[in-house]
């Protein structure tokens, strides 16, 4: 492990964060030709991603790999920062023995690999980005990611409608803002694992900072709670997820989720099948893993981690 990857986060400017809280990365450096290593943190506990009976919820390793692919375009290869980001497709895969909530914060290392990069006028447009993500000597996971970047004056164009009219919020104002109320993004439909997305324009987290569109966090967001929907027990969690994104969601129109479940395996795991649709078209499709986490086993497993440090 190199200790100069863990001692402050990343500029807040190249993981497209407004707040310094949000940030998970504290390092980076190149190993060889489009190859990298870079740092992360994980607190013990997160204002939204929090822990599920004494494991990290796995949409931190999402979020991680996100930024991690973000810091490398923008410190990697140039990209101004500026410049905004398409994502379609994002994947994870978690070791649940590696992802239980130590004793200190979680300091991981992330061996990125970036594949079929494309250029316009000199600067990237987009990638595929393949991770390897360690905690210690624990392999924690892998993930990868696909995207494009373009020009500020190309997404003027191309987003010009959205960009030139308010928005109403997706939840009215209605006196304070509730936390637990706002972290729920789904409201059922009366259809059988049918819901509604209803995310608060003002939380801190799934909305960071002004937005056109529904951010993709956003619908992985909404694709987790559908899955622990249909799974029903009280401590589950999704240890696979594949996403693919088809189009932007826009703010103004609603947006329909709907869970498709699969069989039960033999350790409790569901695959579950999930449907973004917007207007009668497909936005995004995901299929997630879901495994209930037995405290006991969370217990058992957290030698490991001490290991790992």
């Amino acid at each position: 492990m190199d200790p100069e990857l863990h001692e402050q986060t990343v500029p807040r400017r190249f993981v497209h964060r407004a707040s310094i809280s949000e940030v998970m990365l504290t390092g980076w450096r190149k190993t060889g030709a489009d190859r990298f290593l870079l740092g992360a943190q994980w607190p013990r506990t997160h204002s939204f991603y929090r822990p599920v009976a004494g494991c990290y919820d796995p949409l931190l390793l999402a979020e991680t790999i996100r930024q991690s692919a973000m810091l490398i375009s923008h410190a990697g290869y140039g990209v101004p920062t500026d410049y905004p980001f398409l994502l379609w497709s994002l994947s994870y895969r978690a070791e649940p023995t590696a992802m239980v909530v130590g004793q200190t914060p979680a300091n991981l290392t992330i061996s990125a690999t970036c594949q079929d990069i494309r250029f316009r006028r000199g600067i990237m447009a987009g990638m595929q980005y393949e991770t390897v993500v360690h905690r210690g000597a624990t392999r924690l996971g892998v993930g990868t990611l696909r995207m494009d970047c373009m020009a500020p004056d190309t997404y003027a164009r191309l987003r010009a409608p959205q960009l030139s009219q308010r928005f109403p919020d997706l939840v009215p104002p209605q006196g304070e803002y509730q936390e637990d109320k706002a972290n729920s993004v789904l409201v059922p439909t009366g259809e059988w694992y049918t819901w509604r997305l209803q995310a608060d324009r003002r939380h801190p987290v799934l909305f960071d900072h002004p937005v056109d569109h529904v951010p993709g966090m956003v619908i992985v967001e909404a694709m987790r709670q559908a899955a622990n929907s249909v799974a029903g027990a009280a401590a589950v969690a999704p240890f696979e997820m594949d996403t693919n994104f088809v189009r932007y969601a826009e703010l103004d129109l609603p947006v329909i989720v709907k869970a498709f479940p699969g069989p039960i395996g033999p350790n409790g795991e569901m695959s579950v099948r999930i449907t973004v649709e917007q207007d009668g078209v497909s936005v995004a499709t995901g299929q997630l893993m879901t495994r209930q986490i037995m405290r006991e086993e969370s217990r058992e497993e957290s030698l490991l981690v001490r290991k790992a440090g």
